[in-house]
């Protein structure tokens, strides 16, 4: 009888398997292969001819880029630093008098004038002091009068009397310093002198006014209208009211804080700077400064004043700059970045930096000439902030892709959407 084998079946359908796998294998190797031969170049550089990669011109649609032409500008170098935004005057307006408010005649967020009046106390009694001082001055006045009448009919001028009383007076004061007299024998000297002043000199017409009662009464009355003036509260200087704390009603004190004054039309952001940038500032030069809260608004300002002293435990020292602020858009305590000027480079080409690529250790740009991107090393010279300088691989007119270059292969066609300032700083310092 013939045998049937029953496992040869089983190891047919393995072969087959293996068979399969391996060939699965072999095309895919193959299909790697291939692409690494075709973009192996593109990737590494390999095979380059003058340091570009050959890459033919396939008929494919043209990618979409934002460029900058490069021109040359005066390149400003600038350190970087935070701070706050602070009105350029700032005034805590208080109580001089105590009294009862009854008229406020400004809310928050106003702008005031210089001089205008801000809060008015209860001023009834001043008034009537003042008044009363006043009739006190109309009469020692009246008595001035009627002596001033009498007096210069009786008692004419002694020039003479007083001229020896100075000459007496002069020569004590020597003898004095020589050690000839004693010090009560100088106070004689100085009171006849002080005397014959008093009745014959300069001072004839102040002594009438004190023994009138006119010099008081002058005095009672400059006290009441300064005691009036304190009833009133105005504004040293043009600004915005903010931090009222009064209402109408209110008893107040003197010394009491009533509202804040800030003269707004002009900011400033105190900064501290290391030393190692400090030394290269200058007053009047450029500052740039970039308000997160207002959507990265970025105000062009000045370096207003620089502290001579550094601080010996943080290696700073602190610099103010000056921001205009016509529309009063920048506020109090806004947080801020602060770029300053260290330098300025004269006529160089500066491109944003976010065109700089980095392809195998070197930097290189793309250049669009007629709708292709070309390769392009470069060489860089000075950073600052969000722009680097270009020293060589561009020349000035030349069309730099900024955005949607980086998947680039060189002499690939491009489509430019839109050109960018090269050096948007520049139309900052205007």
């Amino acid at each position: 009888m013939e045998r049937i084998s029953t496992t040869e079946p089983g190891r047919t359908r393995r072969r087959g398997l293996r068979g399969r796998h391996v060939a699965a294998a072999t095309l895919t190797l193959a299909v790697t292969g291939l692409l690494g031969y075709a973009f192996w170049p593109v990737l590494t550089g390999a095979g380059e001819e003058d340091g570009r990669p050959d890459v033919a011109r396939a008929a494919v649609p043209p990618v979409t880029v934002e460029a900058v032409v490069a021109q040359p500008v005066d390149f400003a170098l600038r350190a970087e630093a935070t701070g706050t935004l602070a009105p350029w005057r700032l005034s805590l307006l208080g109580a001089e008098a105590s009294g009862r408010v009854m008229r406020r005649l400004v809310k928050e967020g106003d702008y005031v004038e210089a001089g205008a009046l801000l809060l008015q106390l209860d001023d009834r009694e001043a008034r009537l002091r003042l008044e009363e001082a006043e009739a006190s001055l109309l009469q020692a006045r009246g008595e001035y009068a009627v002596r001033q009448t009498r007096d210069d009919g009786v008692l004419p001028l002694d020039t003479m009397r007083l001229a020896e009383a100075r000459k007496v007076w002069t020569a004590a004061q020597t003898a004095r310093a020589e050690g000839a007299i004693s010090d009560e024998e100088l106070e004689t000297a100085r009171r006849r002198y002080e005397a014959a002043l008093l009745l014959g000199g300069s001072m004839r017409e102040a002594m009438r006014r004190v023994v009138t009662g006119l010099a008081e009464a002058e005095q009672r009355v400059a006290q009441a209208r300064l005691q009036l003036s304190r009833t009133r509260v105005t504004a040293p200087f043009a600004g915005r009211v903010a931090d009222l704390k009064v209402e109408v009603g209110q008893h107040v004190s003197p010394g009491q804080a009533l509202l804040t004054l800030l003269d707004d039309r002009r900011m400033k952001v105190e900064v501290d700077v290391l030393e190692s940038d400090l030394v290269h500032l200058r007053r009047g030069a450029t500052a740039l400064v970039r308000l997160p809260s207002l959507a990265d608004t970025v105000v062009a300002g000045t370096i207003h004043t620089i502290n001579p002293r550094v601080d010996t435990k943080t290696g700073a020292g602190r610099v103010t700059v000056a921001v205009r602020n016509p529309s009063g858009r920048l506020l109090t305590g806004l947080f801020a970045y602060v770029a300053l000027e260290t330098r300025r480079l004269p006529e160089r080409l500066v491109t944003p930096a976010e065109a700089v690529l980095v392809r195998q250790g070197r930097s290189l740009v793309f250049v669009v000439r007629n709708g292709r991107a070309q390769w392009q090393y470069v060489t860089l010279g000075p950073q600052s902030g969000d722009y680097v300088a270009l020293e060589d691989g561009v020349a000035a007119g030349d069309t730099v892709a900024v955005a949607g270059h980086h998947a680039l292969a060189h002499d690939a066609p491009v489509r430019v959407t839109a050109v960018r300032p090269a050096y948007a700083e520049e139309r900052l310092r205007h």
